[in-house]
C-alpha cells in the first residue's frame, strides 16, 4: 500500500513532525492557501507547535501574506533550509526560493520532486502539525504528492457554485482512492453579508459544500464568508474569521485524534509468553 511504503520512507527531517495536513483544492481559486495560512495560525493560537509548507509551486502565494522575502532563507550547518519564522509558525515556499519575475515551467515529475526537497530538506524539528498547502488540480502532480507524502490527513476547500463542485468530487474520490483520510470539507464565500445585521447575499450559489460533505459522507467544518476587509488590516486580523477558524481547528485536531486512535484500535496484540 502507498500508506505503508511512505512510513518506509519518511524524511529525517520529518520525523519530528506528528502530523502532515493537506490542504487540497481541485480547483483554483477558492481560497485554499488563505485557509492553509489560518488553519496553521489558529493552531498555533491554541499551543501547538506549527509548520506551514507553500507547496503551490506554479503561484505560491504565502510569501506575500507573511510578508516574506527570499533573502530571508538560510541554511544550517547541515546544508539543510532553516526555515523561516513568521507569525509564530515555522514557513518555507518555493517562491523564496525562485525569483517572482521568473514563471515557473515545469512538468509534473519535476514540480512534485521540488515539493518533497522542499519538505525533506527543511529543518522543521519537532512540530505538532505541519499544514501543506497543496497546488490546485487532479492531475499527477497532486496523485504523487498524496502517495509520496506520508499525510495523516487531508482538508477539502471548495465554494458553493457549481464548476468548483464538480472539480472538488474528482479531488474527493483521487483520495478516496488511494485510501487517505479526509478529517472534512470546508465551503469558502459560502455568502457576502455588507452589514452584521443585513441580508446575506449567496453570490456562489447555497450550501453546495454542505450538500457534496453530506454525499460523501465528510464532515463540514465550516462554511466560511466574503469578508470585506476594513483599511489596512488582513484576513488574519477579522474577529469573526478567527472564531471560525477557532473551530475549525478544533475540529481538524479531534479527528486527527480519533484517526489515530482508531489506527491504534486497529493493531493485533500480540501476547507473549515467559
Amino acid at each position: 500500500m502507498a500508506s505503508q511504503d511512505n512510513k518506509l520512507r519518511i524524511p529525517e527531517t520529518l520525523r519530528k513532525v506528528k502530523n502532515i495536513i493537506g490542504i487540497f483544492s481541485a480547483k483554483g481559486g477558492v481560497g485554499k492557501s488563505a485557509i492553509s495560512l489560518q488553519t496553521a495560525l489558529s493552531l498555533k493560537d491554541k499551543g501547538f507547535k506549527v509548520g506551514l509548507v507553500d507547496a503551490d509551486i506554479y503561484g505560491p502565494s504565502q510569501p506575500v501574506m507573511l510578508n516574506a522575502k527570499p533573502g530571508e532563507l538560510k541554511l544550517t550547518k547541515e546544508q539543510v533550509i532553516e526555515p523561516l519564522v513568521k507569525e509564530g509558525i515555522k514557513f518555507i515556499s518555493m517562491g523564496l526560493i525562485s525569483d517572482e519575475k521568473m514563471p515557473v515551467i515545469w512538468r509534473g515529475p519535476m514540480v512534485s520532486g521540488a515539493v518533497m526537497q522542499l519538505l525533506s530538506q527543511t529543518d522543521w524539528g519537532n512540530l505538532d502539525y505541519l499544514i501543506v498547502d497543496t497546488p490546485p488540480g487532479t492531475g499527477d502532480v497532486q496523485l504523487t504528492l498524496l502517495q509520496r507524502i506520508p499525510l495523516t490527513s487531508s482538508v477539502i476547500v471548495t465554494t458553493p457554485q457549481e464548476v468548483s463542485i464538480s472539480d472538488c468530487k474528482k479531488g474527493i474520490e483521487m483520495i478516496n482512492k488511494l485510501g487517505l483520510p479526509i478529517s472534512g470539507l470546508i465551503e469558502n464565500m459560502s455568502w457576502f453579508q455588507p452589514d452584521k445585521e443585513g441580508r446575506k447575499y449567496y453570490l456562489f450559489g447555497k450550501d453546495g459544500g454542505k450538500q457534496l460533505a453530506e454525499e460523501y459522507s465528510l464532515d463540514l467544518l465550516g462554511q466560511l464568508p466574503l469578508i470585506e476587509l476594513e483599511e489596512d488590516k488582513n484576513l488574519m486580523e477579522n474577529e469573526l474569521l478567527k472564531i471560525e477558524f477557532s473551530s475549525i481547528a478544533d475540529k481538524l485536531e479531534q479527528s486527527v485524534k480519533n484517526l489515530k486512535e482508531k489506527k491504534s484500535d486497529g493493531i493485533p496484540q500480540v501476547n507473549i509468553s515467559k
